[in-house]
């Protein structure tokens, strides 16, 4: 046999076999959506709302195939249809099980909209709506909104994206801190004399939007030391504004 036959059988054995390899995949991939249908799904993480629920909203249903159920769609409708969670984690187990984990947003804050008090998240997502803001939560001031829905994200009025992102950057820092309960409130009208209130007896000024998580992260210890040295019920501003990182504390109302 020449040189020319044998590598012509070798290019048709090739072609053969590669043939033969995607059938055996074709085959394998039609025996699973065959025989992978879910029979368990779990969910973790929720509390807010019921595992019913939140499998219903879903769209997963048990009898369906496993590998042809589309995660990201469930994921979207969970979203949609329930604001309180924040995260959706859709994976597959082998052989027959969904496992939906959710992680729920916190009610950090409240806005104005029109004649409805907005409660949301610190990424500014609204929870739902109210008649009058619920206790406990941080009045947010100084952003106006174009738009807001619930299960969305908060719509400024034009020119106020910026003032959006202070907000976000600072409520995330506070929920960090673990200092909610302690903040009245959060004014970002103007961003170089963003305020906060303290512990209902001071008026923090952060100044500008840099630094802010530095400076919430130190705010607690000023707040202990300022009263360490007080023999009173003290009040008053603490001015946090300085670029260099100095405060200052001034006892005036």
């Amino acid at each position: 046999m020449n040189k020319k036959n044998r590598r012509r059988m070798s290019k048709g054995a090739a072609a053969y076999i590669t043939v033969g390899a995607l059938l055996i995949i074709v085959v394998t991939i039609l025996g699973m959506s065959v025989f992978l249908k879910i029979m368990e799904i779990e969910v973790e993480g929720e509390s807010m709302y019921a595992k019913g629920d939140i499998i219903s909203v879903s769209g997963i249903m048990s009898g369906d195939n496993l590998m042809f159920v589309d995660t990201g769609l469930a994921t979207r409708r969970i979203h949609t249809a329930m604001p309180f969670i924040s995260d959706v984690k859709i994976t597959r187990v082998l052989p027959s099980s969904i496992r939906i984990e959710v992680t729920e947003s916190t009610a950090l804050a409240t806005i104005t909209f029109r004649d409805s008090v907005l409660v949301i998240d610190s990424t500014g997502r609204v929870l739902k709506q109210a008649d009058s803001a619920p206790e406990g939560l941080i009045e947010i001031r100084g952003i106006n909104l174009a738009d807001a829905s619930e299960g969305s994200q908060l719509r400024p009025e034009l020119g106020g994206e910026m003032q959006l992102q202070y907000m976000r950057d600072i409520l995330a820092a506070i929920e960090k801190e673990g200092i909610q309960g302690d903040v009245s409130y959060l004014d970002v009208t103007y961003s170089a004399t963003i305020t906060l209130g303290y512990s209902e007896r001071f008026r923090v000024i952060l100044g500008g939007p840099s630094q802010a998580r530095s400076k919430i992260n130190q705010l607690p210890g000023i707040v202990e030391g300022i009263e360490a040295i007080s023999t009173t019920n003290v009040k008053g501003d603490i001015d946090m504004s300085n670029p260099s990182g100095e405060w200052r504390f001034n006892e005036s109302w």
